[in-house]
């Protein structure tokens, strides 16, 4: 864990929120929005992956 765009995360979802922060197209969730983004689940739905990357204070500003 480091401290990544802003925010405490480990190096999976720093290179994660690095490859998809700047995609034009959105992603979509086919579960309501509401995925549990763990260790176990977070490659399930980009959609709230991404989602959670910024309720935890990640920032695209800071993308080089």
């Amino acid at each position: 864990m480091s401290n990544n765009f802003d925010t405490l995360s480990c190096a999976s979802c720093k290179a994660f929120f690095r490859r998809h922060a700047v995609r034009v197209k959105p992603f979509k969730c086919h579960f309501g929005n509401k995925c549990p983004i763990n260790l176990q689940t977070r490659n399930k739905c980009k959609k709230c992956r991404i989602d959670k990357c910024y309720a935890m204070g990640m920032n695209k500003i800071n993308l080089c």
